[in-house]
């Protein structure tokens, strides 16, 4: 089974390389080449609408370090992988000639059905997600890493029940007044039927005015979309998302084939948001492949942006998640986890491995991986900085912004730069560049 998916993905092995395009003056003194696969978050949007914001940051990085380069145009594999995506980049530095390719790696189709089950269906699912994480202590945990992420754990629970209240608690509260006014407007042998048929369309009325209220308000709410990813996520959580968990083996597969035909190039993991608890799985299963890929002769390195530890794991270490979170930790691979106290929606403040690593005594106490902060205020213009500071969700995507300062964390420089990651990882954790 193995040799058949290393086949299938041996097209996106053979994504060509941008050609480079030399700027005047501009002296490589050496070329660098790059493998960066991407693990993003639970997002519907398909390429065509997320790689516009990382085509234009780059650009904007380019311009703010006087660089030549450019990003290729994202190509979609129907055949190798359901959303899988890949583009290249180049930029020349006065240390070299870069060249990256990404791959992007597709999970985010099997989110869709979920979108499409009915509404009741839905908030039967929902209560059930939301009592197994209570009952696995899930709130209680969260709230003690960070206040901020448990107050964005609790609000679609918060917000289906007062979806709930507000869609049910004025009918019940109006039923004998309304049943009662009817019924004495309509004297005779029919007013108790009249008066239930006037109170039941006036409940029907009322429940969908409710409902398209909420469905209006989804565009800046998100409530609908979380109550689906907590419902996608307890399922991955206790290992109930078959079409997740093959996925998982899948792209594991198509990782170790592809690393296996670039030895000497450096290879880079990078997830942002719940992407993160995909690409621990899909790591740990790299690793039960080859568990010496952390120390393969070009380099790797594990980057997790904005994670969201306390999401999945907070159902329960026992069910899967704790295990792959301790083979990670056995492995003693490079890995850093970039959070930001402004970002509610990160739960970068979680020790992921203490809290949710099932190791032994025999393993003793492992290392919790490389941490430390963005520092959103000081990587943006001030005027950015206030429009996003409110905007929870488009501000979750900053990781994915060019910094206009010096010496902290830049995903371009990290993927498209003259250094190697851990040594550029390293480098911003002491504030230098």
């Amino acid at each position: 089974m193995a040799t058949v998916r290393k086949k299938r993905w041996a097209c996106l092995a053979q994504h060509q390389w941008v050609r480079p395009r030399r700027g005047i003056g501009t002296i490589a003194t050496r070329n660098f080449k790059r493998l960066v696969f991407y693990f993003p978050g639970y997002d519907l949007r398909p390429v065509r609408q997320t790689f516009p914001l990382i085509r234009a940051e780059c650009q904007s990085f380019l311009k703010l370090h006087g660089l030549d380069g450019a990003l290729g145009e994202p190509c979609e594999s129907h055949e190798c992988g359901n959303g899988t995506t890949t583009w290249a980049g180049h930029v020349d530095w006065p240390e070299g000639h870069v060249e990256t390719r990404f791959v992007q790696l597709g999970w985010r189709d099997l989110i869709r059905p979920d979108f499409e089950r009915s509404w009741p269906r839905t908030i039967f699912d929902a209560f059930r997600s939301f009592t197994l994480y209570a009952l696995a202590g899930g709130y209680r945990a969260v709230w003690k890493s960070n206040w901020a992420h448990a107050l964005f754990c609790l609000y679609p629970a918060v917000g289906l029940l007062l979806y709930l209240i507000t869609s049910f608690l004025p009918p019940l509260f109006l039923a004998s007044t309304v049943l009662g006014a009817v019924a004495a407007t309509l004297p005779g042998p029919y007013a108790g039927l009249i008066s239930w048929s006037v109170f039941l369309i006036g409940c029907t009325l009322w429940m969908a005015t409710t409902y398209g209220f909420m469905q209006w308000l989804e565009q800046k709410s998100y409530f609908r979309y979380l109550v689906n990813s907590w419902y996608f996520i307890e399922r991955v959580a206790r290992n109930e998302h078959d079409p997740m968990l093959a996925r998982i083996e899948e792209h594991a597969d198509m990782i170790v084939a592809m690393a296996d035909t670039v030895e000497d190039e450096e290879v880079v993991l990078v997830s942002h948001s719940c992407g993160t608890f995909v690409a621990i799985y899909i790591l740990a299963a790299v690793l039960r492949r080859n568990p010496d890929f952390g120390t393969r002769r070009g380099g790797f390195a594990f980057v997790t942006l904005g994670p969201a530890f306390d999401c999945l794991g907070g159902y329960g270490a026992q069910h899967g998640f704790g295990e792959a979170m301790a083979t990670i930790a056995r492995s003693r691979v490079d890995w850093t986890d970039l959070y930001s106290p402004h970002d509610p929606i990160c739960g970068g403040r979680t020790p992921p491995i203490a809290r949710y690593a099932a190791l032994t005594k025999a393993d003793g106490r492992k290392p919790e991986p490389r941490r430390f902060s963005v520092r959103i205020p000081d990587r943006m213009a001030p005027a950015t900085f206030r429009y996003l500071r409110h905007r929870f969700f488009k501000l979750h995507f900053c990781y994915f912004l060019a910094s206009v300062t010096p010496g902290l964390f830049d995903f371009y420089r990290l993927t498209l730069g003259p250094k190697r990651a851990v040594e550029q990882l390293k480098a911003w954790n002491t504030g230098q560049d």
